[in-house]
Order: structure tokens, then C-alpha cells, then sequence
């Protein structure tokens, strides 16, 4: 249908080009893939006549004012837009990357390279188009970070020292959440891209609470790897891999960055070792604050800070088998999804450049839940409920809740419903 609209165009006088990541993708991949954008861009056409072509194979709608895209109704991922240029190279250069100026002539196939995109392609390399491309638009330096994860390319030299110039403070927050949920999400190794983001300053300009991980120490015989910041690197690898597994990977990869932001304000030397005790509780608030400031939604917020609050528990557990209480099983498996916590606890575990297993501490878990009858991700439903109070003659008010409260902490040390009541009736 593409080529249809495209010859269409043609007979009106205009040429189309497939052009950016979808270009590049290709040229990578050596075949185009489905992708949820496909940028054509339409040359030497008026506006009023793209639209009035479009609309012959649906309802057309207008996304964005500065740079107009035009969108089919059932075509989401098709984005048209008309070139600001009649010149093929001056459209060229306005893109952000060699790698992303790229055009293929949608007819002919022909592949226009003014840049040498072709080159850094082969090469591996994110290259910026002119030195004022940071200064347009002071986004692409994460933009630039994040390509680099996703493709597993290098940032050229005078690329990161343009980047190391570019002045962020005023970026809106949440576009600048907007990158960093695509380097987290899209990114076989996330690392690269925060390793960019460090390298060039934007972590310590943007991020302080993530700089300051750097030099942060660890005990090396428990972190062989090195500081928080290392391990924070390897672990966000590491939630990469398992993200396919989890319910909310945002929420997982989110988590993964932040589960140690609490270090540096709880480590210190205690008789000759480094501790960070309770950097999990202080890193859950830090966490919140963290995404509070990129102006993320409560539920994600939510869904981190818990996660964060609570990666520690599934291997101290463990360590702990032989003592560990049915009661805290049920504890921890109603304050947090296990499912969930068991894959950060996993991505922590791994992250420490040493060869591990966690099978047996997912499967020492997943048994425990099992044979007390428990659901990963389901809250355990209070057996005895307000109307049981009203029942036994109780009438209702404040000290309900207390009741209630007291009656759910005899259920998670394994009463019965029964026997709760009976404790109930005695005490009040």
C-alpha cells in the first residue's frame, strides 16, 4: 500500500523516501522488519495535496506543530511528513546522526547518503550531522546515548565532546523521561548508554542521586565488581535479559537503576567492613523523588519503590531457610509480587561479574508460596472481615480496624478462620 501512496505522489509531482531509524534498521538488519514507525518523507508536494492524498485511504490526523507528521487512521505506524527543503541534502541535514539521515526512494529503492551514514553504519558509530545539533535540540545528547545501547554502537569522539556542551536544564522532565525509558527498555545492554551518560557529565548535570554511586564502596568479597555504580550497570544488564519474563518491565528496569540510590547515604566502615544497612528502606523514598522528578505516573512509582523497598529479602531468606518463619513468607509475598522480586532479586544477585545461579533460590520460593497455598502477584485475602466482627455481636467503629489488623497477623502466622474468632471472643 506504501508503494501505492507513493506512485500516487509521484503522478502529483512529489518523490517519497522511507527515511530515519527505519533506514537504518535496514541497512543494519539487511531486510526491513515491522517497526512502529516508518517515516516517509514526501518532497516537492504541497501540504493541502499530501492530505487530500491521504485521505483517500482514511482519516487523516495532524501530530505535532513544529515539524507537521501526518497519520492514517489504521496505519499508526506510518508517519508522513512533508520536507521543509527542496534540496534532498539540506532535508538530510537537519536529522540528528549520520545513521539517522539516511533516505530510500520508497519507487526506486535508491539510497541517498549525504553524510556518510552508510560508513558509520559499518563502522558501528553514532555520528552527530552538524555541531549545532545539541543546540537544537539539547535531548538528543540522551538520544545519542540511547541509540548507542540499543544498536550496541560507539559515540563518536567529537560527538561526546559536543554532548558534554549541551545544556539540558531546560528540557521539559518528561521528554527527558521519555529517553531514559527507551534506553532502559530498549536496550539489550543499558549500560552503554549510562556509561555515555556518564562519561560526558549529563549524569552529574541531571542525575546527582546516580553520580553519587559512583565511588561508592562496596565489601569486595560480596562485590567483586567494584563500587554501586558498577554493580548498578551490571544489574540493569541483568533485568535486560529477564524483562521478558515480568508483568511490568518498565516497573523491573526502573527498579534495577535505582535499587542501590540509597548506598551512599548509608555506607560506612564498621569494624573493618563495609555496611550500607537500611539503604533499601532510605532508597525506596529516594526512588519515589527520582520519579517523582520525571513527573512519572503513582503507579509506577509504586510498583518501583516496592520493588526497591524489598530486593533484599528473597536472598537474605534464603540464607536463612532453616529458620525462616511460614509467617514472614506470607509477609513479604502480601506486601510485594514475588514474581516480580524474585527478577530484580535476580538481576541483583548476577550483577557482580562473578559466575552464579539463582535457580535455587527462585525454585526454594516458588515451593514455599505453593505449599502454603500462596499465588505470586495476589494479595492474601483477610479470612475474618468486619461483617465476621459484626456477627459476634461487635459493633462497629474505630477499634475495627485494630481488631482487623490483629486478626490478619493470626491468619499470616497460620490460624484458621475458626481459631481467630475463638481468640477474638476471648479478648474482647
Amino acid at each position: 500500500m506504501l508503494k501505492t501512496i507513493a506512485q500516487e505522489i509521484q503522478q502529483k509531482g512529489g518523490q517519497s523516501f522511507y527515511t530515519g531509524g527505519y533506514v537504518r534498521d535496514y541497512l543494519i538488519n539487511g531486510n526491513f522488519t515491522e517497526t512502529n514507525d516508518i517515516d516517509i518523507e514526501v518532497f516537492h508536494l504541497e501540504q493541502e495535496i499530501l492530505i487530500k492524498l491521504l485521505k483517500k485511504y482514511g482519516q487523516v490526523k495532524m501530530v505535532g506543530k513544529i515539524y507537521p507528521v501526518f497519520k492514517i487512521a489504521g496505519h499508526p505506524h506510518w508517519d508522513f511528513s512533508v520536507a521543509s527543503y527542496d534540496q534532498y541534502n539540506d532535508a538530510a541535514n537537519r536529522r540528528d546522526f549520520t545513521v539517522n539521515a539516511l533516505m530510500i526512494d520508497i519507487l526506486t529503492g535508491e539510497i541517498l547518503d549525504y553524510s556518510g551514514g552508510k560508513e558509520d553504519i559499518s563502522r558501528r558509530v553514532i555520528r552527530h550531522m552538524t555541531e549545532e545539533v545539541f543546540v537544537d535540540d539539547p535531548l538528543r545528547a540522551y538520544r545519542a546515548a540511547g541509540l548507542a545501547a540499543r544498536l550496541n554502537f560507539t559515540i563518536h569522539p567529537e560527538t561526546q565532546k559536543l554532548m558534554k556542551m549541551a545544556d539540558l536544564n531546560k528540557v521539559p522532565a518528561e521528554r527527558i523521561y521519555g529517553e531514559l525509558k527507551k534506553l532502559l527498555m530498549l536496550s539489550p545492554k543499558p549500560s552503554i548508554g549510562l556509561r555515555y551518560l556518564q562519561e560526558t557529565g549529563l549524569l552529574e548535570q541531571l542525575h546527582p542521586q546516580l553520580s553519587r554511586l559512583m565511588g561508592c564502596p562496596q565489601e569486595p568479597i560480596h562485590h567483586p565488581e567494584g563500587d554501586v555504580w558498577e554493580h548498578t550497570l551490571l544489574v540493569t544488564n541483568e533485568a535486560a535479559k529477564l524483562k521478558g519474563r515480568a508483568k511490568n518491565p518498565l516497573a523491573l528496569m526502573w527498579a534495577a537503576l535505582l535499587h542501590d540510590i540509597g548506598k551512599p547515604g548509608t555506607t560506612e566502615e564498621r569494624k573493618g567492613k563495609i555496611t550500607s544497612y537500611g539503604h533499601d528502606t532510605v532508597g525506596a523514598k529516594m526512588a519515589a523523588d527520582f520519579l517523582q522528578n520525571l513527573l512519572c505516573s503513582k503507579a509506577l512509582i509504586n510498583d518501583v519503590t516496592s520493588l526497591v523497598r524489598e530486593h533484599m529479602h528473597p536472598v537474605l531468606l534464603y540464607k536463612q531457610k532453616e529458620k525462616v518463619t511460614d509467617k514472614a513468607i506470607r509477609k513479604l509475598i502480601n506486601r510485594v509480587d514475588l514474581s516480580e522480586l524474585l527478577l530484580l532479586s535476580e538481576a541483583d544477585f548476577m550483577g557482580r561479574n562473578v559466575d552464579r545461579d539463582y535457580t535455587e533460590i527462585r525454585q526454594w520460593f516458588l515451593d514455599k508460596a505453593a505449599e502454603l497455598g500462596l499465588q505470586p502477584g495476589q494479595k492474601i485475602e483477610p479470612l475474618v472481615k468486619g461483617r465476621d466482627l459484626q456477627e459476634l455481636g461487635m459493633i462497629p467503629g474505630q477499634h475495627f480496624k485494630m481488631i482487623l489488623d490483629k486478626a490478619f497477623e493470626m491468619q499470616l502466622e497460620g490460624k484458621s478462620k475458626d481459631e481467630i474468632l475463638q481468640a477474638v471472643k476471648a479478648d474482647y
